[in-house]
């Protein structure tokens, strides 16, 4: 694909988190991208494939005696058998707080990775033109990266993201994947390597580690690129197609990234863009988010499911089974979908949420309803919109 041999894919995972849930990238994702690098809280080789220490850069003092350090110096000491059952993740990745996991050791580690990250990322990989940074539960549509990516001169400073904010400070958020041009990497590198214990005191009453690193980029002179809604931090599952902010509709952007997706929807994603890049056959092809819906949400829309849950969220009381929730749904124009929940309730909905696997709840659509919220969508101007830049 081209550009893809000028693009370094850069996967952060934990070692509470890497047995289940980065096989599946291995497999799949990675194997789209000729160069890739892997950081964890523990340096390991895993399933053929070198791990690195993401706070191998880290104050040596500070990692001997920081409280946010107990768990490395456990891995130090017996590697990821030290773990304890209730500190591995498992494959579930329902969103948590805006405030992250506090109490949770590895996610306390988690801060501490990312300008370390950087500073051995360009030290490993100097010569590449684009750094993409992604978590273990993110997904990119790959052919729309790189197209987007050649329409950029990565001679140029860019950082660029799905745009947040904690208090003043603006930010690309990290499950949503960002993307950075060497300059900018040189320019970040030189203001950790020159004012590291001043960084890492800030990181220290810090509690967010990406939005640590965009402070770092805006200091050394690379303001964030505002890309959303192309990276946007939505599970595919739980979308909000309409949604607009200024001039940007969710709907009408081209797709790059989701958030949030257990390794069964990596694989499934996987799989689905895989066979839409071989029957497409032509690489300057890119899929907006309306393609997602009408090519990957409607087909998995079509028959109900058991073990599934659809987010329907609105309470119709207790019904016997799901087709008597679905005769519900039918009563109300706006429903697109129904759930029996564990307790036996009727749930409908008006958002058309493809949903995700969850044990003891059955859901279903009405799948002429959710073609019809395809069809009703105002028109994109010039069949969809330009990349961000």
């Amino acid at each position: 694909m081209p550009g893809a041999n000028e693009t370094l894919v850069i996967l952060k995972t934990g070692s509470t988190e890497i047995q289940d849930k980065l096989p599946v990238h291995l497999n799949t994702t990675l194997r789209c991208y000729p160069h890739s690098m892997i950081f964890s809280d523990y340096e390991e080789e895993f399933q053929g494939h070198h791990i690195y220490d993401a706070l191998e850069f880290v104050d040596a003092n500070i990692k001997a005696a920081h409280g946010d350090f107990a768990l490395w110096r456990r891995l130090q000491e017996g590697g990821r058998a030290a773990l304890q059952p209730h500190e591995l993740s498992g494959t579930a990745a329902r969103a948590g707080s805006n405030f992250g996991k506090q109490d949770n050791p590895g996610w306390k580690l988690d801060k501490w990775k990312f300008l370390p990250m950087v500073n051995r990322t360009l030290a490993e990989y100097p010569n590449m033109r684009w750094y993409v940074f992604v978590e273990v539960d993110t997904y990119i549509l790959s052919q729309t990266l790189h197209n987007y990516l050649n329409t950029l001169d990565w001679q140029k400073s860019y950082y660029i993201g799905g745009q947040t904010w904690i208090g003043d400070v603006l930010f690309a958020h990290g499950g949503t994947g960002f993307t950075v041009s060497r300059p900018a990497m040189e320019k970040v590198m030189k203001e950790f390597q020159q004012n590291q214990e001043s960084w890492e005191s800030f990181t220290d009453i810090h509690w967010a580690g990406d939005c640590i690193l965009g402070k770092a980029f805006a200091d050394s002179g690379t303001p964030l690129t505002q890309a959303w809604p192309s990276w946007q931090g939505d599970d595919i599952g739980k979308m909000t197609y309409d949604r607009a902010e200024g001039p940007h509709r969710m709907w009408c952007a081209p797709s790059v990234s989701y958030h949030h997706l257990t390794p069964s929807v990596v694989r499934d994603m996987w799989d689905w863009e895989m066979e839409w890049i071989k029957n497409t056959s032509d690489y300057s092809k890119i899929l907006y988010h309306k393609d997602v819906y009408r090519e990957y949400v409607l087909p998995r829309t079509i028959e109900a499911r058991r073990d599934w849950d659809n987010h329907a969220d609105q309470d119709h009381g207790p019904v016997d089974d799901l087709e008597t929730c679905r005769a519900v749904c039918v009563q109300h124009e706006d429903c697109l979908q129904y759930t029996l929940n564990q307790d036996g309730r009727c749930m409908i909905g008006q958002k058309p949420n493809l949903g995700e696997k969850m044990k003891g709840i059955e859901s279903g659509w009405m799948s002429d309803r959710m073609r019809k919220f395809y069809d009703n969508q105002n028109p994109c101007r010039n069949g969809g919109e330009a990349f961000i830049t």
